[in-house]
């Protein structure tokens, strides 16, 4: 069983430390007993070209930080303890049934080589360039098509979806249903991010909630933030079977 956190961002994100670096990411992660992090900001060009420089392949899908970029620092010195996977979060600003919507998502990928190809037919639609967290004008629903075309494995995530702005149930800018969001796609969304605004309990009692994976992670902004929720999962460490435990619950201990 290992933790999981696989939604934060890197220094190429706006309002977020410049710590935010392959080495100092690993660090923390080291400190606190995460074994599985998520990359955040895949769509960036500068960040993809640090994580090839700085990471190796690692188990199926999953990486490591090179030796020589690991930071001592006291923390734990397994080299066997972090792995990264490619994820990253888009902003979605586009108009739908008549009102504006902003809604963010979580994409989970099995690669740079597939961060690369979803990237550029990203920037086809937008600026990539100035934010790891790229505003696009692209509704979640073709974003999730244009991800099944060009990486059909990738794990797409409706981010924190509780928050008030920036959620697919966001009060202000959001939908009432899963379906009104995604349509015709909706079977291929098979997991939640509940986010830091609610807890486990409240989002059981939601019936809407039921048949879907429900995980939260920590958005960190800066790596002392990692971890702050994370998941437990119960798996083999390879991306294909993180991708299953989102998808059916098998492994997936819940978020904490």
């Amino acid at each position: 069983m290992y933790i999981a956190d696989l939604h934060i961002h890197s220094r190429y994100s706006r309002a977020t430390s410049q710590e935010g670096t392959p080495e100092h990411l690993e660090l923390w992660a080291r400190k606190k007993g995460i074994r599985l992090l998520g990359t955040g900001d895949f769509t960036h060009p500068a960040w993809r070209e640090e994580l090839r420089e700085k990471l190796v392949p690692g188990e199926d899908g999953f990486y490591t930080l090179k030796e020589e970029y690991r930071i001592r620092d006291g923390a734990p010195d397994d080299s066997r303890l972090v792995r990264f996977v490619v994820t990253g979060e888009i902003s979605s600003i586009y108009k739908q049934g008549g009102r504006v919507r902003k809604v963010h998502s979580l994409i989970l990928l099995p690669g740079l080589e597939a961060a690369e190809r979803l990237s550029k037919r990203l920037e086809q639609i937008g600026n990539i360039h100035s934010d790891g967290r790229p505003i696009l004008g692209l509704s979640c629903h073709d974003l999730l098509e244009i991800m099944l075309e060009i990486c059909p494995e990738g794990v797409f995530i409706p981010a924190h979806i509780w928050t008030p702005h920036f959620s697919m149930f966001g009060a202000f800018s959001g939908f009432d249903s899963i379906e009104e969001c995604f349509g015709d796609l909706t079977p291929h969304i098979h997991a939640l991010e509940t986010g830091l605004s609610s807890d486990p309990p409240m989002n059981w009692r939601l019936s809407a909630l039921d048949g879907y994976q429900l995980v939260s992670n920590s958005d960190a902004h800066s790596p002392a933030k990692l971890g702050r929720e994370a998941n437990l999962l119960d798996t083999d460490l390879s991306y294909g079977a993180m991708a299953n435990a989102l998808e059916t619950g098998e492994g997936l201990r819940g978020d904490h």
